[in-house]
C-alpha cells in the first residue's frame, strides 16, 4: 500500500462517522471539498433507512441512558463479549444500532472506500473496465471482513445491551457516482454463518498466541 493511504482512509472514515452523528442530531454538515463526493448521498440514504424508526446507538448510547455505563471517559461507547470457559473475549465500538419502521433492530457499520464493495466476484463473461473489475474483486474481500466485524459487534451488543439484533448492515460511501452509497443487509441465516466464522477466527487467535 502506498505511504499515507491508510492514514488518509482513516481520516476520511473518522470524518464520515462524525458527520453522520451530527446529521442524526439535526446539525448541518458542510463537508470539505475532498470529502464532498463521499458525503453527497449519505444523508438521504441514512434518512431513508431510519424513516419511521429510531436510533438507539450512534457510536455511543443515543437517548438510552441505561446504557451510559458503556461510555468511557473519552466519550466513546464500547461493548464487550467474553467466554469465561474459554477465557476469550474482545471489546469494540459499533457505529449504529437502530430500530426500523418494522420494529426490527439493525446493527450497522459505516465504511468509506475508494472502490465499491461487492457480494460476489464479477463474471469473466461480462465486459467491464479492468480497474472496475479489480475494485469489485477487492470489494468482495472488504465485504467479508466487515461481515465478521458486524458478527463480533452483534454478539457483544446482545450480551451487554440485552437486545436482540435482527439484522446487520454495511453502509458504504464512495466518491464513484454509480456506487455512491451502497447498503448491504444480512438476515438471520447469513448472520449465523458470520458468527460461526468470527468465533472460529477468535478461537484461532487465542490458541495460536
Amino acid at each position: 500500500m502506498n505511504p499515507g493511504v491508510m492514514e488518509k482512509a482513516a481520516e476520511r472514515g473518522t470524518w464520515i462517522h462524525n458527520a453522520v452523528e451530527n446529521h442524526l442530531k439535526g446539525l448541518k454538515v458542510v463537508p470539505p471539498k475532498e470529502y464532498q463526493g463521499y458525503w453527497d448521498d449519505v444523508p438521504d440514504r441514512v434518512d431513508e433507512l431510519l424513516a419511521g424508526g429510531r436510533v438507539l446507538w450512534s457510536e455511543k448510547p443515543f437517548n438510552q441512558p441505561q446504557w451510559n455505563k458503556y461510555v468511557g471517559d473519552d466519550g466513546v461507547g464500547r461493548i464487550h463479549w467474553y467466554d469465561a470457559e474459554k477465557e476469550q473475549g474482545y471489546a469494540g465500538c459499533c457505529d449504529i444500532i437502530y430500530e426500523d419502521n418494522c420494529g426490527q433492530i439493525i446493527l450497522g457499520d459505516f465504511k468509506t472506500s475508494l472502490g465499491p464493495y461487492s457480494y460476489k466476484f464479477p463474471s469473466a463473461k461480462v465486459e467491464m473496465d479492468d480497474k472496475l473489475r479489480k475494485a469489485l474483486i477487492s470489494g468482495v474481500f472488504k465485504l467479508k471482513k466487515t461481515q465478521l466485524q458486524l458478527a463480533a459487534y452483534k454478539l457483544a451488543a446482545e450480551r451487554c445491551l440485552d437486545i436482540k439484533i435482527d439484522k446487520t448492515q454495511i453502509i458504504v460511501s464512495t466518491a464513484i457516482p454509480e456506487f455512491s452509497t451502497q447498503v448491504f443487509t444480512f438476515g438471520e441465516n447469513e448472520i449465523e454463518k458470520h458468527e460461526a466464522q468470527w468465533l472460529e477466527l477468535l478461537n484461532k487467535f487465542y490458541t495460536q498466541r
